[in-house]
């Protein structure tokens, strides 16, 4: 008869890339967690302004047409990411906080993205189809679908990070 082994199994190697499992913290439910998505969603559209902006700029100064104006590109891009920011408010905001609250249950982080990306893309496409907006309506539909799930999953990654912060250094500010 042998002796048990007195050493126990080494503990399983965990991956140090794999994130860890939604937890409360790293949810996106509530209105600052929703207001969160919302001023991503104006740093991404904020982004996507200047790139506009950069391309136009290259256009003008590649041009001697007077089609292409530098200032008229500049009053166009802030006017757009302008009206982008009282929709991202004025619907967004809420459609999220629908959002979030019918997706509260749900623990895949891909659901919820994709979520937000189904919302995002069709309150982009209502608001110009509300005005007859046409083929423009799929542009902006395919627009809010990218803003809206690529902030929400822009959130949901800082919020794992922070909540794995927080379980790794208890003394760290959240």
């Amino acid at each position: 008869m042998t002796a048990p082994d007195p050493t126990p199994d080494p503990a399983p190697a965990v991956p140090q890339h794999t994130a860890p499992a939604p937890s409360g913290a790293a949810r996106v439910v509530g209105p600052r967690a929703v207001l969160e998505v919302c001023l991503r969603a104006a740093a991404v559209l904020l982004v996507m302004a200047a790139v506009m902006l950069a391309v136009l700029l290259a256009m003008a100064s590649r041009s001697s047409d007077a089609a292409v104006d530098a200032q008229a590109a500049v009053m166009v891009v802030v006017l757009m990411y302008g009206l982008h920011l009282v929709a991202l408010a004025v619907l967004g905001w809420p459609g999220g906080l629908l959002t979030a609250h019918l997706m509260r249950h749900e623990t895949s982080e891909r659901r919820h993205v994709i979520a937000f990306a189904v919302a995002g893309g069709l309150l982009g496409g209502a608001i110009l189809a509300a005005w007859g907006g046409g083929v423009a309506i799929l542009v902006w539909a395919a627009v809010g679908a990218a803003v809206a799930g690529g902030a929400r999953a822009w959130t949901g990654l800082a919020r794992r990070r922070r909540a794995l912060l927080r379980a790794t250094h208890p003394s760290a500010p959240s």
